[in-house]
């Protein structure tokens, strides 16, 4: 099996697990979320359903990353695809703006939980239609990420000839055959020496950071207050409460250090080696696998530190396995 094959594969293989763990999660929320949960259980369903669309939108595009000296790409192939290079180009550019909306949701349910915590007259604002405010507030992030990377850093011939071979080495495509995505940094010169620095990379890769800044600032802003009140504020109704309140944070905590530990950190490394002209050559690709790989486990931390999700997914195997036995016990009297 050639790594693309696994590359593939693997993305085929999260996107079942992400699409089946989300409907299960989103089904848990709804059926077995105590009253005291409130508008946070759309906000959950938000994250599974974000997480469902970015599971599809990775099995239709195949996205692959590769570097190639100081270029950075995000790309697909368009050979034998069933939809057009065009639309394909479009959909690429969405799936790095649905990268860039990860972070901006978790930010906002960190809001919503200090809120919580601090019973603000803020949290009104969660409620009814105004809810879709806060719910728009990652995907005009997201937007904002997509439009400019489609924009800036999009196809050129300068990216074209360099790498036109590479490509054709390590894939066997054509150049048009595929389209991408990413910032060349330094530009070379006929000589092979290096040019100016690339001032449509540099503008994106400013956007790009200040929308995960502004993310991860609202992140731990919030999310160390929070901590803060839940640990030592008394006076939070029941202790029946207290607990849910705590579990729904430190669930959340962990759902936000898995894309944390499989996107951010793989691609903020691999940008690091790339800018500085080091070809990993086909590790690199292996940050395509751990992306994928984050929508499929992301809803487990929710689904086994909340503890009324937890026993309705321990009742529901309880209950599998009494009907599965009763079935094999019916048909081995029969014989």
């Amino acid at each position: 099996m050639t790594w693309l094959n696994i590359v593939r594969t693997s993305q085929n293989i999260c996107a079942i697990l992400s699409i089946t763990l989300n409907i299960l999660l989103t089904f848990f929320i709804l059926k077995k979320s105590p009253k005291t949960v409130g508008s946070y259980k759309y906000l959950m369903i938000y994250i599974s359903w974000f997480e469902i669309a970015y599971s599809i939108l990775d099995v239709i595009v195949s996205p692959i990353i590769f570097s190639h000296g100081s270029i950075f790409l995000i790309f697909a192939s368009a050979k034998n695809h069933f939809l057009s290079k065009f639309i394909l180009s479009i959909l690429n550019s969405v799936y790095c703006g649905f990268f860039g909306s990860s972070m901006g949701i978790f930010a906002i349910h960190f809001i919503y939980r200090y809120f919580v915590a601090t019973r603000s007259s803020y949290l009104k604002t969660f409620k009814g239609l105004r809810i879709i405010f806060w719910m728009l507030i990652p995907m005009i992030y997201g937007s904002l990420w997509g439009v400019f990377v489609h924009i800036l850093i999009g196809p050129n011939k300068k990216i074209d000839q360099e790498i036109e071979f590479p490509i054709l080495k390590a894939f066997d495509w054509k150049i048009q055959d595929i389209v991408y995505v990413g910032p060349y940094l330094y530009q070379k010169n006929a000589d092979g020496t290096y040019n100016n620095v690339d001032k449509n990379s540099v503008i994106a890769i400013i956007i790009m950071c200040s929308i995960l800044i502004s993310s991860f600032s609202a992140i731990i802003y919030f999310g160390s207050k929070c901590y803060f009140h839940i640990s030592n504020f008394k006076g939070m109704k029941s202790p029946k409460y207290r607990l849910l309140q705590s579990q729904l944070f430190f669930a959340l905590v962990t759902q936000t250090m898995i894309p944390l530990i499989l996107m951010q950190i793989p691609c903020g490394v691999l940008f690091i080696f790339t800018f500085l002209d080091k070809n990993l050559g086909q590790l690199i690709g292996i940050a395509a696998i751990t992306i994928a790989l984050f929508p499929a486990i992301d809803p487990l931390p929710t689904m086994f530190i909340v503890k009324n999700y937890r026993l309705a997914i321990t009742g529901f195997f309880k209950t599998t396995v009494i009907i599965l036995v009763k079935q094999a016990a019916e048909i081995s009297t029969v014989f």
